[in-house]
């Protein structure tokens, strides 16, 4: 239990209030363990920092002091460097084995610092660190500085190393065991610089992995018949990295049983790979209203997967929704996928609602707000 604390206290003070051995957590202690320093870091793991007793008994396994001034200097450098109470303990819970350091001011304050020099604005640095903690514990010479100097070559623009590194900071860590190994992979198939520093600023994590599983990832995609120069080569390769196999067959297997052939599959994925990073719910919902209620066969949304990322209740039913409208008044044939879904509301609005009558298209037109009302 973390106590209600005043911002005005000093991280010192703050830290001397929140007990390390309040009876909340006794009970629990002594059935823990009989080691002094472990009942100490069970303590402190649970009053001080907000674990719950079986994370902390978890933790403790991994991590142990014998008082409260290691841990505790970790949690005052951190308030001391902009994060208030709530924001540092969230830092310790996300990674506990920070509060080993025997010295934060000799190797956290180093990396922020180098942040601070690259263009980092303060702001920037404790985003970062609550979202990715980890980075506190990586080398700054042998690991973070090596990627930065890498990365900043190859994008020549200190605001893109910036986002990407809010990203994901894993791009600052495992440069010679997998980024650059794969990164070359990439120039060796041939993809374009240009396309692969897309590649590394919008989807940075799928390149931490081994060069073996990247190679098998690449082998996939050339297989699905993606061009390496085509920049959805990229795209591929990232949806197939966040894609479990099992996952996968499970998804291709949902549009199997919409009818979907083989060259179905194949052309769709090439089109838009993300139409198999979506949910299965989502599929089959798209695919309920577009084959059942409006009528389109199975293999021609294949010809336009784009259909299946967009949202359902923001497009697909309030469009589809005037267009069953025309359909049961007999105001509308031959229908195409394209100008009803994937136009801008404009568009839509003048080629289905407004060329009608003003009776009619008033009507229509209170049938697709009251659509979009509810996805509101």
């Amino acid at each position: 239990m973390l106590y209600s604390l005043s911002k005005t206290l000093s991280p010192k003070l703050i830290l001397s209030q929140i007990h390390p051995f309040s009876w909340i957590s006794l009970g629990f202690i002594s059935t823990a363990s009989k080691s002094k320093d472990h009942s100490f870091t069970l303590s402190y793991l649970i009053n001080t920092c907000g674990f719950s007793p079986q994370r902390a008994a978890t933790i403790s396994n991994n991590i142990n002091f014998k008082t409260r001034e290691k841990p505790d200097s970790v949690i005052e450098f951190l308030m001391n460097h902009g994060f208030s109470q709530s924001s540092a303990l969230s830092v310790i819970r996300s990674a506990p084995s920070l509060l080993q350091s025997s010295d934060p001011n000799k190797f956290f304050l180093p990396k922020i610092e180098f942040l601070k020099s690259k263009g980092f604005s303060d702001s920037d640095i404790l985003t970062l660190i609550i979202k990715f903690p980890t980075i506190l514990k990586r080398s700054l010479e042998n690991e973070i500085i090596p990627s930065f100097d890498f990365f900043s070559d190859m994008f020549r623009s200190e605001q893109k190393m910036i986002k990407t590194v809010m990203r994901h900071s894993g791009i600052l860590y495992g440069l010679n065991s997998c980024i650059a190994p794969n990164i070359n992979l990439l120039r060796e198939e041939g993809v374009p610089e240009s396309h692969i520093v897309q590649f590394v600023q919008y989807y940075p994590r799928s390149l931490k992995v081994s060069p073996e599983r990247f190679q098998e990832t690449v082998e996939d995609v050339k297989k699905l018949g993606f061009d390496p120069l085509k920049k959805r080569f990229v795209v591929a390769i990232h949806v197939r990295r966040c894609i479990s196999g099992s996952t996968w067959e499970r998804k291709e297997g949902i549009y199997r049983r919409w009818g979907w052939t083989d060259d179905n599959f194949r052309a769709a994925f090439r089109l838009h790979p993300f139409c198999m990073s979506m949910a299965d719910s989502k599929i089959e919902a798209v695919m309920e209203f577009l084959v059942n209620k409006l009528g389109f066969e199975s293999a021609v949304i294949a010809q336009h997967p784009v259909l299946l990322t967009l949202s359902l209740e923001k497009r697909i039913i309030p469009r589809g929704s005037v267009v069953l409208a025309l359909l049961s008044k007999g105001l509308v044939e031959n229908l195409n996928l394209s100008p009803i879904f994937k136009t801008v509301e404009a568009v839509f609005l003048d080629k289905f609602v407004y060329c009608h009558e003003k009776k009619e298209a008033d009507e229509l037109l209170k049938l697709y707000q009251a659509k979009l009302a509810l996805a509101a």
